[in-house]
């Protein structure tokens, strides 16, 4: 019997960062349940099957169990029933629409699921007698812009999002403020920085990147190429998810970056070095909605709560990526 096990709930867990916390919960014998809509909105549904095959290879030689549920988040009564049914100790609330750009055509879509289906997550489990604590996954595009290449967001910097996706991540975020204050059940808050790795989703610049080398295909670069992101490999952040579940308290709001900023001039520079080929690259004007200065992740209350900080640096990153990718 494995020491304080614990079951439970990840929305959006067939997804690219969804199915590394995944195999984090498993590897660490925790039993899993998944609930997840298949969308091909990032990553096709056919991967999101794929990587729930290989989750349920993974375990099978593991002292943890893995059930899956087809359900949308905005469905209140087949989530309630899911919750009912299982009874989780925790609950980790990954599932969203997250492409900024089409935020700002489809607004009303991601207020739907992102803000609509948080709340509806949040009554059903204000319905569970047990629940330990809710994990809200939440994006440094709640947060918005910030004036310079070099310049840091912390957690408690306003909310000032500029497009609708990151609105809904704030208003997300305030819901689950009001759940927790309502509720006295423990809530953590995770402000993820931009992801990258195996698995990684299609529309990620890395990614991007990477197949126009492979294929040869053409990819836009947005605007000069001067604009920075904090690009965190995916194996580092799970990481910092499952530590940030162990850690004890009432409720925080956690950054979950490197610190270091790359332009996506150098980004290109670097996938280029690496894999000694070169890009397929079109320029073209920056996109309404799209941050220049997206803002580098203060890490000192991370560091200082649960001691974490990103082990993978971004040349050894894009190169397992590459590996990854090629050899698909």
């Amino acid at each position: 019997m494995v020491k304080n096990k614990n079951k439970i709930l990840l929305t959006g867990g067939a997804g690219f960062y969804g199915s590394h916390i995944s195999q984090k919960i498993l590897e660490n014998n925790h039993d899993l349940i998944i609930v997840d809509i298949l969308n091909s909105e990032t990553t096709d549904k056919e991967e999101k099957k794929y990587n729930l095959n290989l989750l349920k290879n993974f375990s099978q030689n593991l002292e943890s169990s893995i059930i899956f549920y087809e359900c949308d988040i905005t469905d209140e009564i087949t989530l309630t029933s899911i919750f009912k049914d299982e009874s989780p100790d925790i609950i980790i609330h990954a599932a969203s629409l997250v492409r900024d750009r089409d935020s700002m055509i489809v607004p009303l879509e991601f207020i739907e699921t992102n803000v609509k289906g948080t709340q509806i997550l949040l009554d059903s489990a204000n319905k569970l007698q047990n629940l330990k604590e809710l994990i809200f996954i939440s994006s440094r595009s709640a947060v918005g812009e910030v004036p310079g290449a070099s310049a840091y967001m912390k957690e408690s910097d306003h909310f000032r999002p500029i497009n609708p996706y990151g609105a809904t991540k704030a208003a997300a975020e305030s819901l689950c403020h009001s759940f927790h204050h309502n509720t006295q059940i423990p809530l953590k808050i995770c402000r993820m920085q931009p992801m990258y790795g195996p698995r990684c989703r299609p529309d990620m610049f890395v990614h991007r990147i990477l197949n126009s080398i492979i294929t040869g295909n053409k990819i836009q670069k947005y605007g000069t190429g001067e604009g920075v992101r904090d690009w965190l490999f995916v194996t580092d952040a799970a990481e910092a998810l499952y530590k940030i579940m162990l850690h004890k308290t009432s409720f925080d709001i956690f950054n979950i970056g490197t610190g270091r900023g790359t332009s996506t001039n150098k980004l290109i520079e670097l996938c280029e070095k690496i894999t000694g080929k070169k890009a397929n690259i079109e320029n073209v004007k920056l996109p309404a909605g799209d941050a220049v200065f997206a803002g580098l992740a203060d890490l000192e209350l991370i560091k200082k709560k649960i001691d974490w900080k990103a082990k993978v640096d971004i040349e050894q990153g894009i190169s397992i990526t590459y590996d990854y990718m090629k050899n698909l």
